[in-house]
């Protein structure tokens, strides 16, 4: 008879801190990881449209706090030991329309690894989708600030120059023995020069945790489509603000089967 030690030294942990991209391809995710990472799986996400590193965020009637503020930290750190842990970094530009500064993104992001280190396992980030900001139409900024950023006033060229300082700062990240950095390919995006188009989603995740170590598939069988991105829109996460209304929601709040569990914060 197997141990419950044992049982927990199997298990194996997915860390997914992220915004809008994680949130539109997270049913993308869960059939995508469970076939490149040994099971049980649990994944723990600090994820959400329009999500901020640091701070509170809002988009239209939800408001989350920063991934920093999450209740993500303090539940990792009361979890059991696991024989093995990834962690993903991704969604790193919201905050520069935030009107953050570089400085102050890296601050955070500093932050978060310093915590994932405590995992001792592999760190993957993703750049900045620089392609689509270097060629970004101005109406296709200002339409894009007014819907995921209101308030913002942020000039299009100022965010073009952030954008190049911060890629340049997470590049220096990769140098670091157990951080993989990630650039962001043009062809994973579209009209939407930010989201990763739907049918990149599999190849997307699959660069990612092929990245940190984890066996390959043939990823073309994941189907990806605007049904997979609405699937979880409503789904809770342990704490959030809606229509002005704290909630909170035990977590995991997905699980499939005996072998894939999801807690969202």
């Amino acid at each position: 008879m197997v141990s419950e030690a044992s049982e927990q030294r199997e298990r194996h942990r997915l860390i997914v801190l992220g915004a809008s991209n994680v949130a539109k391809s997270l049913e993308v995710l869960l059939n995508v990881a469970p076939q490149m990472i040994a099971k049980p799986l649990e994944v723990y996400a600090a994820i959400g449209r329009g999500r901020s590193y640091g701070t509170q965020s809002k988009f239209l009637f939800r408001r989350l706090p920063g991934i920093l503020e999450s209740e993500l930290w303090p539940t990792l750190e009361s979890g059991a030991n696991f024989a093995k842990t990834s962690c993903v970094i991704t969604d790193i530009g919201n905050d520069l329309l935030y009107s953050r500064t570089v400085d102050q993104i890296i601050d955070w992001l500093e932050q978060c690894i310093i915590r994932l280190r405590l995992t001792a396992g592999p760190i993957a980030i993703t750049g900045i989708p620089l392609a689509g900001v270097r060629n970004l139409a101005p109406y296709k900024f200002r339409a894009l600030r007014t819907l995921m950023f209101p308030g913002s006033t942020l000039e299009l060229s100022t965010v073009q120059q952030r954008a190049e300082d911060l890629d340049l700062r997470l590049q220096a990240f990769g140098k670091e023995d157990d951080i993989t950095f990630i650039p962001q390919k043009p062809e994973w995006y579209g009209f939407d020069p930010i989201h990763w188009k739907s049918r990149k989603r599999p190849e997307v995740w699959h660069t990612i945790l092929t990245a940190l170590g984890h066996s390959s598939f043939d990823y073309t069988r994941v189907r990806s489509n605007f049904f997979h991105e609405m699937k979880h829109w409503m789904t809770r996460p342990h704490k959030r603000t809606l229509f002005g209304r704290e909630q909170s929601k035990t977590q995991p709040v997905i699980q499939r089967g005996e072998h894939l569990t999801v807690a969202l914060y």
